[in-house]
């Protein structure tokens, strides 16, 4: 079944689109975690003879138990799942491989965020700020929808950062993994740049998948 839940609170208000999941079997004692992600992505650009390196970093939270009784043999079970201050930094440099600092004049900075374990997780974005989400071709779940974050920036630099501290996305929704198969929860960031020097411009898109595992007991 598919709804759209809008669920307030003193602080914010999360509006929630995609289906509503039944309980699932009992579960052993839930526990949260915290983990943190860094991924470097360079792009050569040969018209515009610039290195765009790109860099996400942030935490996911998540919480995890065991299932007393594995529904089809798939025990572990992921949920609550929260990625809090998702950054983006673009730098710019003559080569990717021991180039030297350099500019663009104007960048367009955008990621892209949904669960690609098992492509089951619905984004969930909080109401008032600027994420949106928007169905996305994946590498991973074919067209899904992810949550978005775009900034343009209209000024000369050699560094372009797009913060997002306060702005977290939400997953909504469990995922099952079962003991014999990888128990890791994953992620995937989709960063895409359009980078501007006067009137020429050019663009890349690439997947960075992040991976988080309970520790082992």
């Amino acid at each position: 079944m598919t709804a759209s839940v809008i669920v307030t609170g003193v602080a914010s208000t999360l509006l929630v689109v995609g289906p509503i999941s039944e309980a699932s079997a009992t579960h052993g004692k839930e526990k949260t975690y915290t983990r943190s992600y860094k991924k470097t992505l360079d792009f050569y650009s040969k018209p515009l003879k610039r290195c765009v390196r790109t860099t996400l970093t942030g935490k996911v939270t998540f919480k995890h138990s065991i299932l007393h009784k594995g529904k089809g043999g798939m025990p572990h079970r992921y949920r609550g799942v929260k990625v809090s201050d998702p950054k983006m930094e673009t730098r710019v440099l003559t080569k990717c491989k021991g180039g030297k600092a350099a500019t663009l004049t104007k960048a367009k900075l955008t990621q892209r965020w949904y669960e690609s374990k098992k492509c089951k997780m619905d984004v969930a974005v909080t109401a008032g700020f600027p994420w949106s989400v928007a169905v996305t071709p994946t590498v991973e779940c074919g067209k899904r929808e992810a949550g978005t974050r775009s900034t343009t920036y209209s000024t000369k630099s050699k560094v372009y950062t797009q913060h997002n501290s306060g702005q977290p996305l939400y997953f909504t929704g469990q995922i099952l993994l079962g003991m014999n198969s990888s128990k890791s929860l994953c992620l995937s960031g989709r960063p895409t740049v359009t980078a501007y020097i006067k009137n020429k411009s050019d663009s890349w898109a690439k997947t960075a998948k992040v991976c988080f595992e309970a520790p082992r007991k």
